[in-house]
């Protein structure tokens, strides 16, 4: 019997690889140096613009601080991936470090998103579409005479 190839190496995102996160001190230190912070209700994003290697990478940086229970800190980081993994296409290459907020605890997925959306979009890093109103979608029934 033959063994199939593994798809699991496939499977994998490339936003959360080996490559894809800040994992060594120096580049911590090159981020509390160098980044800009960008605070919003919900988190805390970290943000260098100009990474030294080129690359996207990020950390998701929940401390005891934040909370001494793990299925907390644990929620956080999973909201966190989540986010990313949704962003990740329009990124241009930079270092993201995320770093909670009390406010996180009883935040859902789409504040948290529209949160670091609205940091990213600060920081210059991508450009968010507006939203379009209800007045635009609908047709118009009024005849210019």
């Amino acid at each position: 019997m033959d063994a199939l190839p593994s798809t699991r190496a496939s499977k994998r995102n490339p936003a959360f690889g080996p490559d894809a996160r800040l994992r060594q001190q120096k580049q911590f230190a090159t981020m509390r140096a160098v980044g800009r912070r960008y605070a919003g209700v919900t988190c805390v994003l970290i943000v260098l613009k100009t990474p030294p290697d080129g690359m996207r990478r990020a950390a998701f940086l929940v401390s005891r601080r934040y909370s001494p229970r793990a299925v907390v800190r644990n929620r956080a980081r999973r909201l966190f991936r989540e986010v990313y993994r949704q962003i990740y296409e329009q990124l241009p290459p930079s270092w993201l470090l995320f770093i909670p907020r009390q406010r996180l605890r009883n935040a859902g997925l789409a504040e948290v998103l529209r949160d670091v959306n609205e940091q990213a979009h600060k920081a210059g890093l991508f450009i968010v579409a507006p939203a379009p109103s209800d007045h635009d979608s609908e047709p118009s029934t009024t005849l210019d005479a």
